[in-house]
């Protein structure tokens, strides 16, 4: 290379290319408000916007036990060396916990881009300022999803695990290798 700097223009071109393919990016950082009106798991929800829309969100910082038949619950029962039958059981639980604190409610979701399945990611938090995720967490249902955990999910984690809360006390050793 001859250490010669791109030409504007050609980096003008593969900054367009970037956000044509990545148009998520955008929501980075923004909050959002709207009314929870589906539960899918324990880590998915819809929402209806104010404006109108209906947005997929996948909580972010925090991850529940699969309660669909997916690759991801293959391998992670394959991992935990269970039926995935036993993963699918508390994923159904994580959904119902999910339910009882978001059904139809009101949220504020601060946005953290796109995840891998083109999911709004977002932290959700409720009318009376809880965050959604930490509860879930807290009270046993969830893993905080260690890539982009805040210390406090980690630590709400390591409390719900040593007073076996919630999943924990259902069924320790699988979640002890689904929260790893």
């Amino acid at each position: 290379m001859s250490g010669k700097k791109s030409p504007p223009i050609f980096s003008f071109l593969l900054l367009f290319i970037f956000y044509a393919l990545f148009p998520s990016t955008g929501y980075a950082g923004k909050f959002l408000k709207g009314r929870v009106t589906k539960v899918s798991d324990g880590d998915t929800v819809w929402v209806r916007l104010e404006n109108g829309n209906r947005a997929r969100i996948r909580v972010w910082g925090m991850d529940t036990p699969e309660k669909f038949r997916s690759k991801k619950l293959s391998r992670e029962a394959e991992r935990c060396a269970v039926p995935m039958r036993d993963v699918v059981e508390l994923g159904k639980l994580a959904t119902k916990r999910a339910r009882k604190l978001l059904d139809h409610r009101v949220v504020l979701i601060e946005t953290h881009g796109r995840g891998y399945y083109g999911r709004l990611l977002g932290r959700l938090i409720l009318a009376d300022g809880e965050d959604f995720g930490l509860e879930m967490i807290r009270s046993g249902y969830a893993c905080a999803y260690d890539r982009s955990a805040p210390g406090e999910y980690l630590q709400a984690e390591e409390e719900a695990k040593a007073e076996r809360r919630g999943l924990w006390e259902r069924n320790y050793s699988l979640m002890e290798c689904l929260c790893r």
